[in-house]
């Protein structure tokens, strides 16, 4: 009898948002990806028929649903093994990219069972009579899956860790390394030139960091840094080879912000389960993998770098004034690929803020579009020392083109989001709403955007006062998204 087999593999997000560099980031994600693929080649060719992900060879499904003929607990088992060497075999081609010395200060012992304890792999089961039982089955083995993954069972490990200091990355982890015994190590490049490890003297690493650091480093011309991607909203043809040996520290950046976008597709769950049979989710399977596809053609498009893209997640640092644009573009696209929604979130961040903050921040947005009715964008704005400001607006009323025109064209400047907010914020609610308008549209006389839009009062004073201190807040974070400069914001305060 046939089987459905659901396979779950992590850590995810905790595994991937531990990361000090972007290529620690980077190599989150592609380590992640390259054992689910494995894992999905690994029952293909054990003649499992895969149906999430459709393709056996396709990007970032960290989930796995197959069609099975043989004895499914051994496959997983089997599975769960192939999976496990193929991370052991990851981490010995990457420290072997390193000098014989510095591999030879690694404790290894720890870095073994470090590793033997780290994957995450859950499976369930389900027989699958016929194929008319498709869907029951799937909402059974998914349910199955869940109350599986909810009875952790990984013991603690023997590390044998008294007085060693943990990893600052994953801190459930001993260190594997003595940090000052590494800071100029380089490792050797496939084109055979060096680029260090840049390993700081109290980056105490455990063996998973240890590999995504080196990992990263072997891919870093892959890898866009935060710092240049926050130059390319004023000079697009940055690269970060260009910044190599900088000194981060002595350089001012004229405009220090970039965005990181989050986007995952609304009520997957849903259209999922419309899915009737193998075939029709392998077709959505297969949609999903296209939109991930074009995802990665998308970002490039905007400058920007794709972090991940798998299914309907996505993933990427962009600079700020094509952060609006490209997020557009994806949702255009899941739209028309895939006859569903998308919400998205940006989060606009300095470049010197942990690299783990900021996603984190990017990630808070993307909760407040889904939380704001789905199908929709959140641009949060995160200045370093000021409060957070966040705007949300469904994609069919955006609003955001008009504004960044007025800034780049330097029609308008920082003064007028704070003349407005000071204008709003005395105003009693027991005055006129419509007067609160014409004063609002007097300031803005003053200005050359004299044909800015100023939202209307539609009811009460309270209410319009609150609609508009959210176009002040939409005014503020349009200035960092217009790219403009530090002196450029400051230059025309009214």
């Amino acid at each position: 009898m046939s089987h459905l087999l659901s396979i779950s593999l992590g850590p995810v997000q905790d595994f991937i948002a531990a990361a000090r560099r972007t290529t620690d980031l980077y190599a989150g994600s592609q380590i992640l990806q390259e054992l689910s693929k494995h894992a999905a080649q690994h029952l293909a060719s054990q003649g499992a028929t895969l149906i999430f992900p459709a393709n056996q060879n396709a990007d970032g499904a960290n989930k796995i649903l197959a069609e099975v003929k043989d004895d499914p607990k051994q496959l997983a088992a089997k599975t769960k093994k192939a999976v496990q060497d193929r991370l052991l075999s990851l981490w010995d081609e990457t420290k072997g990219k390193l000098p014989a010395e510095q591999q030879n200060l690694i404790d290894q012992a720890r870095a073994q069972e470090q590793l033997g304890c780290f994957l995450e792999f859950y499976a369930a089961w389900v027989p699958l009579p016929n194929k008319e039982a498709y869907r029951e089955a799937r909402l059974q083995v998914e349910r199955l899956l869940a109350g599986r993954k909810a009875l952790r069972d990984f013991a603690p490990t023997q590390q044998s860790d008294d007085g060693v200091p943990k990893s600052p990355l994953d801190p459930s982890w001993a260190a594997v390394i003595d940090p000052r015994q590494w800071g100029d190590v380089n490792i050797r490049l496939a084109v055979g030139s060096y680029r260090p490890l840049r390993i700081k003297p109290t980056e105490h690493l455990d063996a998973i960091s240890l590999l995504k650091r080196c990992y990263g480093v072997l891919n870093s011309d892959k890898v866009v840094d935060t710092r240049t991607m926050a130059r390319r909203s004023w000079r697009p043809e940055a690269k970060p080879d260009e910044r190599y040996g900088e000194e981060d520290d002595h350089i001012p950046e004229p405009q220090p912000y970039l965005a990181i976008l989050v986007a995952d597709g609304d009520r997957m769950g849903e259209l999922i389960a419309r899915q009737d049979d193998p075939n029709a989710h392998r077709g959505l399977s297969k949609t999903l993998d296209d939109f991930a596809k074009e995802a990665r053609k998308i970002v490039p498009k905007h400058r920007g770098f794709m972090v991940y893209s798998g299914g309907d997640d996505v993933l990427a640092l962009l600079p700020v004034n094509r952060a609006i644009a490209c997020a557009k573009d994806l949702s255009e696209e899941f739209r028309h690929r895939v006859k569903g929604t998308l919400s998205a979130g940006i989060a606009i961040v300095h470049y010197r803020e942990p690299l783990s903050i900021s996603l984190q921040h990017a990630r808070y947005a993307e909760k407040a579009a889904k939380n704001g009715g789905r199908n929709a964008l959140a641009v949060a704005l995160h200045t370093r020392g000021g409060s957070p400001v966040t705007v949300v607006q469904p994609w069919n009323e955006l609003s955001w083109d008009e504004l960044l025109e007025a800034y780049q064209n330097r029609q308008i400047t920082r003064g007028l989001a704070h003349e407005l907010r000071d204008l709003v914020q005395e105003w009693q609610d027991d005055m006129r709403a419509d007067y609160l308008h014409k004063e609002a549209q007097r300031v803005l006389s003053r200005k050359e955007a004299r044909n800015l839009k100023i939202p209307a009062p539609a009811s009460d004073t309270p209410t319009y006062r609150k609609a508009l201190l959210r176009f002040v807040d939409q005014l503020i974070i349009a200035r960092f998204l217009s790219g403009l400069q530090e002196e450029e914001h400051a230059g025309k305060s009214a």
